[in-house]
């Protein structure tokens, strides 16, 4: 192997360590938070859901200024890395705080977990965004970003594995103390967070790039600047296309991680030793079809991995939805396809989007990796809200109560439709976005080879007909 090989190999696992942290707050806080707060805290669904909602709303704020402040850092940390190392402190004590089970009746009960929850959005965005621009900076190629987000995904999944399995062996370990239960899981979820966050930003300390403060763009960092750069970006059609395709991925993912657990127990009648079954499923869908994702999307193409993956899950989950709803063969069915939709959509989605930022540069002349993970990141939670509420007004509406262990006729009928259905179709029409993604290769190579020789002042007209293509010109 040659040394410029071990070094990026190197620097891809020093940079996905902090996926550890990434993959195990992201998968508990998506999947058990909601019913954290319904089943240990007795808030109901609605209100439940309202915190969620709320404090994703909120780190769609800081997401913004985040993403915009970490391009315009000029710490010689360089311009990611003081943002990872702050979230990975503090997120331990928020952790610790947010899963204990308090006495305060009433609203305080409501506002403190509001506020915890809101600080963890934070936290969680203060790593995320800085960390997926980092990503771009230190892979350029079109390839090479296929493989470092492979590596990446690959150790997430060791994160995703805790996200999912721990709450429920802790809890079954916990027995009838449930608030020791989930205190116990959120420490520990804490503490392999905080570990991987910090560890990501102390080995990659010399590593990106470091922006001088004659380069720091003056007084950008406002909500109007960012709109602004916002705009720009989804003008692009890339961008735009690149915006549907991340809806209709996050439509899904939020009612699918938000109602399986409701689903399990109270559609497919499972208890926990089952469900764990079901996550041990998903896990070992991940591990097994990570490399196999690779080898499509270098094969294939980042893009057709990502349309066969998404049309895949969504058919078989319409055909789960009209015949086996409710049932251990559907059940299992749907989530390993889903499992395989969702591990290539981390682990190939990003490079997609870092494949923008050269056709930013050519258009705008400008590169704003930070803008645009945040951007990505920002719809994402904004889409999550939405969904997560939505999800809590319906189960409500339902008639829906923590208390029973036998639910009402109406609950079913409706987890199916909120874990199968609507996913099924979000992603399909996530699949028509990717159709005419007009990133390849081929154009890719021709958009980075124009704008070398354009830095350089030299001829360019060869390459104008890929560049057309991805502008949409021609």
């Amino acid at each position: 192997m040659a040394k410029n090989d071990r070094n990026n190999l190197k620097d891809a696992y020093t940079y996905g360590i902090g996926f550890i942290g990434q993959g195990a707050s992201y998968i508990f806080m998506s999947t058990y938070f909601v019913l954290f707060l319904t089943n240990s805290v007795n808030l109901n669904p609605t209100v439940a859901a309202a915190i969620s909602s709320i404090a994703l709303l909120f780190e769609v704020l800081a997401g913004m200024l985040i993403g915009n402040a970490s391009d315009n850092c000029t710490s010689k940390m360089g311009r990611r890395r003081p943002f990872m190392l702050t979230a990975g402190i503090a997120i331990l004590p928020i952790m610790i705080l947010l899963f204990r089970t308090v006495s305060f009746e009433g609203p305080m009960r409501v506002i403190y977990y509001l506020v915890f929850a809101m600080l963890f959005r934070v936290a969680f965005s203060t790593f995320e965004i800085p960390n997926q621009a980092f990503g771009a900076e230190l892979a350029s190629g079109y390839d090479d970003r296929t493989k470092l987000r492979t590596i990446t995904r690959a150790i997430s999944i060791a994160g995703n594995g805790v996200g999912y399995l721990l709450p429920l062996g802790i809890l079954a370990l916990y027995g009838e103390d449930v608030k020791g239960g989930w205190w116990t899981t959120g420490i520990i979820v804490g503490v392999v967070t905080c570990l991987g966050w910090s560890l990501s930003a102390i080995l990659n300390r010399g590593k990106g790039l470091v922006l001088s403060k004659e380069d720091a763009v003056k007084g950008g960092n406002h909500i109007g600047a960012i709109f602004r750069n916002y705009l720009e970006l989804v003008k692009l059609r890339t961008g735009k296309l690149g915006v549907m395709y991340k809806t209709a991925f996050t439509c899904a993912l939020a009612l699918f991680n938000v109602a399986t657990i409701y689903y399990l127990q109270y559609s497919a009648h499972l208890d926990n030793k089952y469900m764990s079954y079901m996550y041990i499923v998903t896990i070992s869908v991940f591990m097994v079809v990570t490399p196999i994702i690779n080898r499509m999307a270098l094969k294939l193409g980042k893009v057709n991995q990502q349309m066969i993956s998404l049309s895949a899950t969504g058919v078989i989950g319409l055909i789960v939805f009209f015949l086996g709803a409710g049932t251990i063969w559907g059940t299992i069915l749907y989530m390993a396809f889903f499992a395989f939709t969702q591990t290539g959509f981390w682990q190939i989605s990003s490079a997609i989007f870092y494949d923008i930022i050269e056709v930013d540069e050519w258009v705008n002349g400008k590169r704003r990796e930070g803008d645009l993970m945040s951007m990505i990141s920002v719809l994402g939670t904004l889409i999550s809200a939405i969904m997560v509420q939505i999800f809590g007004l319906i189960l409500d509406a339902s008639g829906f109560d923590a208390t029973l262990e036998v639910q009402g006729a109406n609950v079913a009928p409706i987890l199916d439709v909120a874990f199968i259905l609507i996913p099924s179709i979000a992603l399909l029409m996530g699949t028509l976005a990717l159709k005419v993604f007009p990133i390849n290769k081929d154009t890719f190579e021709s958009i980075k080879a124009a704008l070398e020789a354009r830095r350089n002042g030299e001829d360019y007209s060869q390459y104008m007909d890929d560049v057309n293509k991805i502008l949409g010109r021609k």
